[in-house]
């Protein structure tokens, strides 16, 4: 009998149709017996049967369960149990719609115990505190339950600790894991002998980027001092981070090795020297506001930096040019000198200010970022009823720290920030005054894809004439990161026509609770809660609300609608603001 195309196809259909459609055979159930945990997980891992389907042919299902006594066994002693047995049942599958079954039962037996602990560590290594602590560990372990990978973990991590400090011919003399099960005890012997620790060699350094006392400024490491794998890295971040160079790396090269020494070598290829950008965003606070900037990364082979920016919107307009200057250690101290002038028209203040400043920053890899400043400059303001023009010579500290597992979207991690800034009228101001402006925010993960986000910002002024402060140094509240709910700068003290004019001293504070959705959304409810006042009493406002986020590759955007609970026409405002977390 013939048939035509497609009639396969069509007889297949019918046939699903007249019986149904093929149910997939059941898994297989493997069931473990005696012990549970991370043993029960260790024998699981070692099992081959695991591997097997139910469609297995059976030939091979019984060699995986010969195999399966020394799996078994091996699985144990990973865990100390050299003693232990094991007896196993199987059950054929009884139809073509069931599954094998296989059970075993294991009596682990007693634990072998650690009991010698020999480790010693022979040549110039003998008197580097850097192994202390990997030997003191080891010594920990007399008298603990044997686990083998104790001992494999040791064993590799003085050998890598070794080749890191530049012991580049080190080897084992002796290594061995004695078992005794009878004694129910297991010995370490581990001797490693170092031979000599190498030192970096000559460092080639082939550039004409920038001069070569700023270039050695950035090395970690001096020739003829001992190696450290560690400051090899180290290095390559502070030159690619420099900004001087597309590309940065330091190339060891233990093969021209001699004498004890391993020569390095700099491979630097220069950034373009002028860098052009261009902005367009959007914030709440703000509105829309376009920008350009420029950059001339190397003004010199001293390697000073240039730098100008241009941003305009309908509340914020500035123009900033700053050169600045790397110090002894360049890659945490800078000097920078910077001159410009903004104009800011809030719904509750104008002011326009010419400014030029001086400030050095710390910025080292962990422990507090440091700033010194100073501050010269002139301002014509308009708050409520009061209008003037002062000048401010403005001496300036500040420290700031971040700590956090990710900065762009953190599970856990605090921002902390402090800053002093004041004037006297005998130097050269229109009014005396000391402030103090602290900020704090963090991050903590809680269980069900959930983060509580709080923040804190205070501050306070000492002074006697407030009317003559310029409004650049007055606090005011409200606006995408104060209290949401509120325009911009709308909040504070006000004067007797209404009009609000800000304050001597601040306090807001906000919690958020955000809850992770699908891939990179979340949502988030939050309260937002303070004000600027006077002296010590507080008339705070609060602001309530939910928002939408999504992880963009330069941080958090975050759409809010708040509600505003007291002294406010608007029924709900929208918040719009993006960038790292903290």
């Amino acid at each position: 009998m013939s048939m035509r195309p497609g009639g396969t196809a069509l007889l297949l259909l019918l046939t699903l149709v007249l019986t149904g459609p093929v149910h997939p055979a059941e898994t297989p159930t493997i069931i473990i017996n005696g012990v549970e945990g991370e043993v029960a997980d260790n024998v699981r891992a070692y099992l081959s049967l695991y591997k097997e389907s139910c469609d297995a042919p059976l030939w091979r299902l019984r060699g995986r369960l010969k195999q399966a006594d020394g799996e078994v066994r091996n699985a144990l002693q990973a865990f100390g149990y050299y003693q232990g047995t094991v007896t196993r049942r199987f059950e054929p599958a009884t139809s073509k719609d069931a599954c094998w079954q296989a059970v075993f039962t294991i009596v682990p037996g007693p634990r072998v115990s650690f009991g010698i602990i020999d480790v010693v560590i022979h040549g110039d290594a003998s008197t580097d505190s850097a192994f202390e602590p990997l030997v003191r560990k080891a010594m920990d372990q007399a008298g603990q339950p044997l686990r083998q990978n104790i001992y494999t973990d040791l064993k590799r991590r003085i050998a890598e600790l070794a080749r890191t400090r530049g012991y580049v011919r080190g080897h084992y003399t002796q290594n061995e894991l004695r078992v005794n099960p009878a004694r129910g005890t297991a010995d370490i012997i581990l001797h490693y002998d170092s031979g000599p620790r190498f030192t970096f060699g000559p460092i080639r350094r082939e550039q004409d980027i920038i001069k070569p006392q700023l270039l050695d400024r950035f090395l970690a490491y001096k020739e003829g001092e001992p190696y450290d794998a560690t400051l090899v890295p180290k290095t390559t971040r502070a030159l690619a981070g420099s900004g001087y160079f597309r590309n940065a790396y330091v190339q060891p090269h233990f093969d021209e090795a001699t004498d004890d020494e391993i020569p390095t070598e700099l491979v630097l290829t220069p950034s373009k020297r002028n860098r052009y950008t261009g902005k367009i965003g959007y914030a709440t606070d703000t509105g829309p506001r376009v920008g350009v900037g420029y950059q001339n990364r190397r003004v010199n082979r001293a390697g000073h930096v240039f730098s100008a920016e241009a941003s305009v919107s309908k509340v914020v307009s500035k123009v900033t040019a700053a050169y600045t200057i790397p110090l002894k250690n360049p890659v945490t101290d800078k000097l920078k000198f910077e001159t410009g002038y903004k104009h800011e028209d809030t719904d509750t203040s104008k002011s326009d200010t010419t400014a030029a400043s001086v400030t050095w920053y710390r910025v080292p890899n962990e422990g507090w970022s440091k700033e010194r400043s100073l501050t010269l400059g002139h301002e014509e303001f308009e708050v409520g009823n009061d209008k003037g023009k002062s000048t401010l010579l403005m001496p300036g500290m500040g420290w700031s720290r971040v700590l956090a597992n990710d900065r762009l979207y953190p599970r856990k991690g605090v921002r902390l920030g402090l800053k002093l800034r004041g004037a006297a009228e005998q130097i050269f101001s229109s009014v005396s005054f000391a402030q103090t402006i602290g900020n704090a925010k963090g991050v903590l993960a809680l269980p069900a894809k959930l983060r509580v986000i709080s923040r804190l910002d205070v501050g306070a002024t000492a002074m006697k004439s407030f009317e003559e402060l310029p409004a650049s140094v007055r606090f005011f509240a409200g606006g995408d990161n104060s209290v949401r709910g509120y325009a911009y700068q709308s909040l504070g003290p006000k004067d007797d026509q209404g009009d609000v004019v800000g304050g001597r001293n601040l306090l807001v504070g906000s919690v958020e609770l955000e809850r992770q959705l699908v891939d990179k959304w979340a949502v988030a409810l939050f309260v937002d809660s303070g004000n600027a006042f006077d002296k010590t009493h507080i008339d705070p406002r609060t602001g309530v609300g939910f928002g939408i986020r999504w992880r963009s590759p330069v941080g958090p955007v975050r759409l809010d609608i708040a509600h505003p609970l007291t002294d406010s026409k608007d029924l709900f405002r929208i918040h719009f603001s993006m960038g790292p977390e903290l």
